[in-house]
């Protein structure tokens, strides 16, 4: 297929310059743009940051990448005594949805404690990231977008479940503008459609006169704040087998 280079996206980092085995990119100001030698491999396409260089039909229309979203993940959090008891009653609720569609939950946890991880797994998680190097307690807020973003792009999660906590009010909303998708949030109650893994979050507007169901059926993936009492906290589930990764930021 043809590639082309949006000039509007291209910061001029010059990164794809060195990818291209045909020499075939250079500076057009402070632009990268294809010489004619371009044979249109596509190789440079994953070397731009900024998804400036795609691939375009015959006709110059973008196709875009097929992204396979699946899974959920839970942002957790935790104190001196283990999970808030705000991050048990969210993990509970993933692993009820997980099991209601057949997908599987993962958890990041700011901590390097395997502690943690086997509590974690005892709760019902899949698999546990432990991102050791940021303290949560007086951390910077652009090392965990860019850290929980990373993983985003790596595992590609359906839904995203966080609390409705300052991390989670300061992070999520801008994890949300940069994945170009919705928040829900004021939830009361949460549910999931088995046939496409769409959430809906029923929740009181206009001064909690009346309920009203939100969702976001377009966009993936989908993020949800959550309250501390909405939910119960899930069972234990000894045995459970999980994985443990460990991830330094």
């Amino acid at each position: 297929m043809p590639i082309k280079i949006i000039p509007e996206k291209c910061n001029g980092c010059q990164l794809c310059i060195p990818s291209c085995p045909y020499a075939a990119i250079g500076m057009e100001g402070d632009k990268a743009a294809l010489f004619e030698s371009c044979v249109h491999c596509g190789i440079c396409i994953d070397s731009c940051p900024l998804g400036a260089i795609i691939e375009v039909s015959e006709s110059g229309e973008i196709l875009e990448k097929a992204i396979s979203y699946s899974n959920i993940l839970v942002v957790g959090e935790a104190g001196s005594s283990g999970f808030t008891k705000l991050s048990r009653e969210i993990l509970g609720k993933a692993r009820e949805f997980a099991d209601v569609v057949g997908i599987g939950v993962w958890l990041i946890i700011f901590a390097s404690d395997e502690n943690l991880a086997k509590e974690a797994i005892n709760l019902g998680a899949d698999e546990v990231l432990l991102l050791e190097g940021i303290n949560t307690n007086s951390y910077n807020t652009s090392s965990i977008i860019k850290a929980v973003s990373g993983i985003i792009e790596q595992k590609t999660p359906e839904i995203i479940l966080s609390g409705e906590t300052i991390l989670g009010c300061d992070v999520m909303p801008r994890i949300a503008q940069r994945f170009n998708t919705g928040i829900l949030s004021g939830c009361v109650s949460l549910e999931i459609d088995p046939a496409d893994k769409t959430l809906s979050c029923t929740r009181p507007f206009y001064g909690k006169r009346i309920m009203g169901i939100t969702s976001c059926p377009q966009q993936r993936p989908q993020i949800v704040i959550i309250k501390e009492g909405v939910f119960r906290e899930g069972g234990q589930y000894r045995g459970w087998r999980g994985v443990v990764e460990r991830i330094k930021i």
